[in-house]
C-alpha cells in the first residue's frame, strides 16, 4: 500500500524517511497509537519517532515495557543521511 505524505501530516524527515521505506519495500504503519502514544513509524516491533526534540525517556520505557523496541531519530539525522545517501548514487 503506497502512503501519500503531505506535509500537512508528516515533517520533512518524516515524509523522506516514509519514501525510503516504500522504495525499499519494507512494509510499516505510520502514526500508529500504542495505548494512546503515536510513534510516526512502526516496524514489526521496532516503534520509530522521528523529530526535533530529545527522547521521551517516559514514552521510552512505556513502549519497552509493552514490547516494542523503541528508536529516536532527529529530523537532522534524517535528512542529512537520505540526502547523502542519493547524492551519492
Amino acid at each position: 500500500m503506497r502512503i501519500n505524505f503531505t506535509k500537512k501530516n508528516f515533517t520533512r524527515a518524516e515524509r523522506k524517511f516514509g519514501r525510503m521505506l516504500q522504495e525499499l519495500h519494507i512494509p510499516f504503519k505510520t502514526k500508529v497509537l500504542i495505548n494512546g502514544r503515536e510513534v510516526d513509524f512502526l516496524i514489526k516491533r521496532y516503534a520509530i519517532d522521528i523529530d526535533g526534540h530529545p527522547q521521551n525517556t517516559d514514552k521510552n520505557v512505556f513502549l519497552a515495557k509493552a514490547g516494542y523496541v523503541p528508536l529516536h531519530f532527529y529530523n537532522k539525522e534524517i535528512n542529512q543521511t537520505i540526502t547523502n545517501k542519493l547524492i551519492k548514487l
